[in-house]
């Protein structure tokens, strides 16, 4: 079977159904009306014909002598002042009464009549002597139980008219018969009238004729009518059903107000638009408190929130505010929520633009990881990205502070990982939260907060410039030291990620490759020359922390770290030893 596009069965659009709403609802009432106007209509014709006859017959017979009739006995009185004045008097009335077809007087037949039907006989008939339904005094009329008018009157003594329409070979009639009556009271004859019921048959086609051009003018307006309004219902119903799939998968962006829907002229369209409203609300400050990536997968997965967990290789990310306490303790809350508000907006605006998920906010530090609960290409580099974009704006915001005259700068260091650790919905039955947990979260901690040990910004391990593969050459990397941090047994490669090869200068790519040497040759025991390297240096990078740190090392000759310099102007409430 043929499917209409757009259609199953069962389900109907608006606009055609309104169509064919309005449609089968004019075709009804033009039924009823039409099956009105032709049981109803011969009722009312009859009623008004009944009414004519009665006074066309009353005058008439106000003027017709009952005992000039009663000596009107043989055809040949056709001739007779009597029968010739009164002849004129229903020709008259015939020629100006209109739909008036015959006017005769009657009388019973003398004698026993042959049958039921040959009871009467024609007195003074008014049709025309020429015309061949002249009938001449005597003539016997013939009747049927049709005519029953003709029966009553002569046993009420009062006007009569037929019941109904009578059809015969002469067309369709109403007859009306009036009683004459003598000077001493008998019972003479009676006048009967027919009027032909043409005129009114022609105006109950007319008046069919007139409905149905009603019913198809009407189909010609309503048709369009109901398309249109039709249009004007489900255009809004379809913008509001494609806004409620968007919200099914958010997909859909918080920050831009979506346009108004019209129709609100129709209450329920009002009331579900506003309904829609609230219920993109409710999932925007959702989306607020949980990582968007997450509420999709939610809304789109039919079962019910289990916990558990699974292990996944993934990119994480851990930043902190260097010096935040000493920053702000002068400070009043609002101030400082304010500024930590505009802070982690750029944080969280950068990883949704990279696809990572921001895992959670601690006081001024963030966790943000990549390849979970969505796989993603190219995880770790996705998290090198945000890194640089997030110092880039964060440095940026910190200048637009500084213009504004507010008392804030927040330095930002990155710590980045990336390695196997377990993902999913930990917590209670009743609260949970989707997380990550694992000794590389622990990792990527420690390797954030050795920033200031190194007086870096960004560093990252060996295990996330591995991931890189081929896009490790998109990027200005230094190895800086295998360092010892506290919980982690072996000693961790750190790399300091200076900024994208495309945008640093010749020396910054020239410095990575100085620095790499001199450490290789210090690592094979050339001090000196790992020394003449570093001292070749411009300044700018000479004066580097990590530089200086190594410099030190290396001309005491031994090789043991002892204690890091002292970095003036980088403390932190977190991990004083790291």
């Amino acid at each position: 079977m043929f499917e209409i596009r757009g259609w199953r069965p069962g389900r109907w659009r608006i606009a055609p159904t309104l169509a064919l709403i309005f449609t089968v609802t004019v075709t009804t009432a033009t039924a009823i009306n039409g099956v009105m106007v032709i049981t109803q209509s011969m009722n009312v014709a009859r009623e008004n014909t009944t009414k004519r006859l009665r006074e066309t017959t009353r005058a008439l017979a106000a003027r017709i002598n009952a005992d000039d009739l009663a000596t009107l006995r043989e055809p040949s009185q056709h001739v007779d002042p009597i029968y010739l004045r009164t002849h004129a008097q229903m020709k008259r009335t015939l020629d100006h009464v209109e739909g008036v077809g015959f006017i005769y007087t009657l009388r019973k037949v003398e004698g026993t009549p042959r049958d039921e039907f040959s009871r009467y006989a024609f007195v003074v008939d008014g049709t025309p002597y020429a015309s061949e339904d002249y009938e001449p005094i005597g003539s016997v009329m013939t009747t049927s139980p049709s005519t029953d008018a003709l029966h009553r009157v002569w046993q009420t003594g009062q006007f009569e008219a037929d019941r109904g329409f009578v059809t015969d070979e002469w067309g369709t009639w109403l007859s009306g018969y009036y009683p004459l009556f003598r000077r001493d009271g008998s019972f003479e004859a009676v006048l009967g009238i027919d009027i032909n019921s043409d005129h009114v048959i022609a105006e109950r086609q007319r008046i069919l004729s007139t409905l149905s051009q009603g019913y198809l003018l009407s189909l010609l307006i309503i048709l369009p009518t109901a398309a249109f309004f039709g249009r004007r219902i489900s255009s809004p119903l379809r913008r509001i059903n494609g806004r409620l799939l968007a919200v099914s998968t958010l997909d859909f962006d918080p920050e831009r107000k979506p346009e108004p829907i019209t129709g609100r002229w129709v209450h329920e369209i009002h009331e579900i638009s506003d309904s829609m409203e609230r219920v993109e609300s409710a999932l925007v400050d959702f989306s607020r408190y949980v990582p968007a990536k997450l509420v999709r997968k939610l809304v789109l997965n039919a079962d019910q929130i289990q916990l558990g967990g699974e292990v996944r290789q993934l990119a994480i990310l851990f930043t902190d505010i260097i010096g935040f306490t000493e920053i702000t303790e002068s400070l009043d809350p609002e101030t400082i929520l304010d500024a930590l508000n505009e802070y982690f907006s750029v944080i969280h605006d950068t990883a949704e633009s990279t696809q990572g998920v921001l895992d959670k906010y601690m006081g001024d530090s963030a966790l943000l990881f990549w390849g979970a609960p969505d796989s993603i290409e190219d995880p770790a580099r996705c998290a090198v990205e945000t890194a640089l974009s997030c110092h880039q704006r964060l440095e940026d915001l910190n200048r637009r502070w500084q213009q504004e005259g507010r008392p804030l700068c927040f330095h930002t260091s990155f710590g980045l990982d990336y390695g196997a650790v377990v993902v999913g919905n930990m917590g209670s039955t009743n609260r949970v939260n989707y997380t990550i947990v694992g000794d590389r979260v622990n990792l990527c901690s420690r390797v954030e907060t050795v920033n200031r040990r190194y007086g870096t910004r960004i560093l990252a391990t060996r295990s996330l410039i591995t991931a890189l593969g081929e896009d490790r050459e998109r990027y200005v990397i230094v190895k800086i030291d295998d360092a010892h941090l506290r919980g982690i047994h072996k000693p961790v490669e750190l790399f300091e990620i200076r900024g994208r090869r495309t945008e640093l200068d010749a020396e910054e790519v020239a410095f990575a490759a100085s620095f790499d040497s001199a450490r290789s040759a210090a690592q094979a025991g050339h001090h000196g020359e790992a020394i003449q390297r570093i001292d070749a240096l411009p300044e700018r990078f000479r004066h580097l922390p990590y530089v200086r740190q190594a410099l030190r090392l290396w001309r005491q000759g031994d090789g043991h770290h002892g204690p890091p310099e002292p970095l003036p102007g980088l403390p932190s409430r977190r991990d004083v030893d790291p």
